[in-house]
Parts: structure tokens; C-alpha cells; sequence
């Protein structure tokens, strides 16, 4: 009786497991009104910058996910993309603190997935590995593989990717980010002498719309910013703690 017990306590505590290893660790990123919106758990709270150097919570406009969630982030305008497993839901804010579902924009893959992004607001990302599909919208809801979007496919598997801006993405493995372009033929192309690398672990990285690179530790985020050489350099005492 005694073994059934402690059987029935193990497989309890992996079924709690499991129901959480998607979304312990902590998910940060940018919206391009100058806001943060970091994730814990199903809740992301949105911190606000007027002047790029401090951030304030934003009382009252929080996102709570009524199920887990494996993967937020910022979509085009007032919405933000909400992944559970292969299925992404989008959400519109009115700035105001309410959040509400878009129905029939649901977007659904084929396959596993392992992160999304978006890429230039109307398309995105679908991480797979070592491997990058991209899925554009129309304004019915409607999504579909990208018509001038190639597949991007990396010599290993992927970490973490993201938009910056025109036709650039970074591609995160480890503490390194490299920097890939599409070039006219459609296919993607490595930026070179830009690379990112971090002296420290990181947790979650993201891009700035203006020109800087949030780099998550722990519970701090770290800014960098690149100069004409392609030198990457902290930007000191505007380090952000939540």
C-alpha cells in the first residue's frame, strides 16, 4: 500500500511538472510605444519609458492568460500574440488596462513549435528547431506560408529570434547573437561584424526600435547599443530591475 502511495505522489509531481516547464522562465520584450512588457507565469506587466533611461510599472494594464503560456509577444499596433503550444491567439488592448480576444485570427502550425516572433506586423516567425517559418496574415485572419519569406535554417538549433527592423532578424544561440538579412533573391544572408556575444548567462534577449538590445538576467535587464565599428557597449547606469 505503502508503494502505491508513494507512486501515486510521484506521478502527481510530474504531471504538475510538466504542466509548468513551459512557463517558469521569465519572457521580456518591446512594444514600439516605449514599453516592456515582461512575463511571468500567465501574467505580463508593461513598464513604461518616457525618456529611455528609467521604467514605470504600468498599474491597472496588465495581461492574465486564463491558461498557461508558453510564448508572448508584440505583434503590430495595439496587439500582442499569446502562444500555447502550436496555437497562437492575438489580443488587443484599448491602452486603457482591458485586453480582448480577436476572434478568427487564431494562428495554428502544422508542427511543433518552439518560439514566434513577429516580423515586420504583419507576418511571423515560427521557430522549429534549427529552422525558421514564416506565415504572413491578410485582413480576414487568414494565415499562410509567406510568399517572399524563405524558410531560414541555421547550422544548429535556435535559442531565441527576433525582428528588428526592414528585412533583419537575429538569431540567438547560447550568449550570441548573429544578424541575418533577405536579400532580393529571397534568401538570407549573415550580416557580418556585428555579432552580439554577452559576458554573462542570458535568460532573454530583445531589440529596441531604437537601435539598442535588452539582454535578461536573472531579474535585470541590461541595454546595449552598437557603434559605427560594429562594437557592441553597455549603456551604464540605466540598468532595469523588476
Amino acid at each position: 500500500m505503502r508503494k502505491v502511495i508513494t507512486v501515486f505522489s510521484l506521478l502527481i509531481a510530474l504531471m504538475l511538472l510538466s504542466k509548468c516547464k513551459n512557463t517558469a522562465h521569465t519572457q521580456v520584450f518591446y512594444l514600439n510605444d516605449n514599453f516592456i512588457g515582461v512575463r511571468e507565469g500567465r501574467t505580463v506587466k508593461f513598464y513604461e519609458t518616457k525618456d529611455q533611461k528609467t521604467w514605470k510599472y504600468s498599474q491597472g494594464k496588465d495581461f492574465i492568460g486564463q491558461d498557461d503560456i508558453d510564448d508572448v509577444f508584440y505583434f503590430a499596433g495595439s496587439y500582442i500574440g499569446i502562444r500555447q503550444g502550436k496555437t497562437v491567439k492575438f489580443y488587443q488592448t484599448n491602452k486603457k488596462g482591458e485586453w480582448n480576444y480577436s476572434a478568427g485570427k487564431d494562428f495554428i502550425s502544422p508542427d511543433r513549435v518552439d518560439g514566434v516572433f513577429s516580423f515586420n506586423g504583419n507576418a511571423i516567425g515560427v521557430r522549429q528547431g534549427r529552422t525558421i517559418k514564416f506565415y504572413e496574415t491578410n485582413i480576414q485572419g487568414t494565415w499562410a506560408p509567406g510568399n517572399r519569406l524563405k524558410d531560414f535554417t541555421g547550422d544548429d538549433d535556435i535559442d531565441g529570434a527576433f525582428y528588428l527592423s526592414g528585412s533583419f532578424i537575429g538569431i540567438r544561440k547560447g550568449r550570441t547573437v548573429k544578424f541575418y538579412y533577405l536579400t532580393g533573391e529571397g534568401t538570407w544572408a549573415k550580416r557580418l561584424g556585428i555579432d552580439f556575444t554577452s559576458n554573462n548567462n542570458v535568460d532573454d534577449l530583445f531589440y529596441l526600435n531604437t537601435g539598442s538590445m535588452g539582454v535578461l538576467q536573472g531579474r535585470t535587464i541590461k541595454f546595449y547599443t552598437i557603434n559605427g565599428q560594429g562594437t557592441w557597449a553597455h549603456k551604464e547606469g540605466i540598468d532595469f530591475s523588476f
